[in-house]
């Protein structure tokens, strides 16, 4: 799959944080800020939100400007509580025991045979009481097929999120608008709690 992504986050310049992020975050019920991994973490937006409010994260994307791009978003301040990491999700190894993960959009472009491993990994990493949000794509997306992306069903989601306390699963099936024009989105939005 050929992405631009750099120019992709440029259009996306001035973004908010996603909704699935907020809800993420405002379900953490710890005392004090802790440890965040923002897995596809893009742009940086969420990355800076949660290192101005006192996270320490580690920011993890494949493409080849993240650091430049995560640490100019996240400013001189916020660059003290935030490591970026440049791994593809197949590459990327066990991830630190963390309080919130989050990966906006990103894991539908893990490999499908690798997939499991990853989702695996990200369940291990989860403290108790941790927070995941995020999403998945589903059999109805506009994209489904295209090689080296997964997709799942709201039966395999559920299946996945077992064990979890599951405090949001939004299934999106509608049209829409993408980066490459007019698309169909089918998109399981995610918030459990470890």
């Amino acid at each position: 799959m050929a992405f631009d992504w750099s120019e992709f986050y440029t259009a996306q310049g001035g973004r908010g944080v996603r909704p699935t992020f907020t809800a993420g975050l405002n379900a953490w019920r710890g005392d004090a800020p802790g440890d965040a991994i923002d897995l596809g973490c893009g742009d940086g937006v969420e990355t800076r939100h949660l290192a101005e409010r006192g996270w320490s994260v580690l920011a993890i994307d494949s493409d080849g400007d993240v650091e430049s791009r995560v640490l100019a978003e996240v400013g001189e301040e916020g660059a003290e509580r935030a490591t970026v990491r440049r791994a593809t999700f197949e590459t990327v190894g066990a991830l630190p025991a963390s309080d919130f993960i989050y990966a906006g959009f990103a894991l539908p472009f893990c490999d499908p045979g690798h997939f499991p491993y990853l989702w695996a990994d990200i369940r291990d990493a989860l403290r108790p009481g941790a927070v995941f949000a995020g999403e998945l794509f589903g059999p109805n997306d506009e994209w489904f097929g295209r090689a080296g992306m997964n997709f799942h069903d709201r039966a395999g989601v559920e299946s996945m999120l077992t064990g979890l306390e599951v405090l949001q699963l939004v299934e999106d099936d509608h049209r829409g608008m993408s980066f490459e024009g007019p698309r169909h989105w089918h998109v399981f939005h995610i918030v459990a709690r470890a």
